[in-house]
């Protein structure tokens, strides 16, 4: 543990006395026991107690973990707001110019990377330069807020502004999301007489102005709903988790119509709201034809049969009224 300890804060040299103080009583677990320094038992004292935050500290909280617009923001914030109160926060200078440079450099890259001159390599530099700050965020930067808190230079407020949570916060939202208002399009192929191959989309209209088709954030789940040509006799119903599915159709579907529509849900229980209806129809086969073929043949004679008994059934009953006739 020792070790350990002396390697991590080797790593962290160039916080403040009051994080590597915080950093070597945590990793001693002086800050969980009642023997620890007065500095840190302070700290875990003042930890005491928080819950439901806010949604817009959740906001900031949850940029770090976005896409690359969200950390991007999330980092610039964290400096502009570290800079606006300098001399006030005691940050290491050779931290808060790396973090300056950092941003800096990284903002230029995504700029390039937003035209049309940006090459993979920029791209996989950018990504490279972007995940090396938030880390740099996550780690040195988080544990110098937390010890100048310990400290009592910075409030909750102010760490929270940095888009940090204290240790035993919680987000005070727990509610569920709501539902995706995203109108699904559904697509289908026929591969043969018993499969059929469907893509669910994001409808066209929500594309135009996106670069690739695909699922809407947050969306893990779409509906998937069949039924016969008049809509009303329901053939397959189920939840999915792919943008592509290979379904297989019941037994008696060949030759015969269908209409396919698909939903997005967010949860599987939310209520489907349901975009285009495309209407397919299944082959027949082979085997279908005959069997059709030999149906009709059968149910010609029979009907001949029939019309064969009725001739005769009326025949009879002539020559019965003519035999009453003879009789009277």
């Amino acid at each position: 543990m020792e070790n350990l300890s002396a390697a991590v804060l080797n790593l962290f040299g160039t916080l403040s006395s009051h994080a590597c103080l915080f950093l070597s009583s945590l990793l001693s677990g002086e800050v969980f026991t009642p023997s620890g320094s007065g500095l840190t038992l302070a700290f875990a004292l003042g930890m005491a107690g928080y819950g439901n935050i806010a949604e817009g500290v959740m906001t900031n909280v949850r940029r770090w973990h976005g896409k690359i617009e969200d950390r991007f923001t999330a980092v610039n914030n964290l400096v502009n707001i570290i800079t606006a109160n300098q001399p006030a926060w005691p940050i290491p200078a050779d931290l808060l110019t790396q973090l300056t440079g950092k941003r800096d450099d990284l903002q230029s890259l995504i700029h390039l990377c937003r035209t049309s001159h940006a090459s993979p390599a920029d791209r996989a530099l950018r990504n490279s330069l972007l995940k090396s700050t938030v880390s740099l965020c996550l780690i040195q930067v988080k544990i110098w807020a937390y010890a100048e808190f310990s400290a009592g230079v910075l409030t909750a407020d102010d760490v929270h502004l940095l888009g940090f949570l204290l240790p035993g916060e919680i987000g005070g939202r727990r509610s569920r999301t709501e539902a995706t208002n995203i109108v699904a399009e559904v697509k289908v192929k026929v591969i043969n007489e018993d499969f059929i191959r469907v893509v669910i989309d994001r409808s066209a209209g929500e594309n135009a102005a996106l670069t690739a088709h695909g699922w809407p954030y947050g969306v893990r789940n779409a509906l998937i709903v069949i039924t016969s040509a008049d809509g009303k006799t329901e053939v397959y119903r189920r939840m999915t988790t792919r943008l592509h599915n290979k379904i297989r159709m019941p037994d008696g579907s060949h030759g015969k119509q269908f209409i396919i529509k698909a939903s997005f849900l967010k949860h599987v229980d939310d209520e489907p709201h349901f975009g285009n209806a495309p209407t397919f129809s299944m082959p027949l086969t082979t085997e279908d034809l005959v069997v059709a073929l030999s149906r009709q043949h059968h149910e010609g004679y029979e009907a001949q049969l029939r019309e064969e008994i009725e001739r005769q059934r009326q025949l009879i009953e002539q020559l019965s009224a003519q035999l009453n006739a003879q009789k009277d």
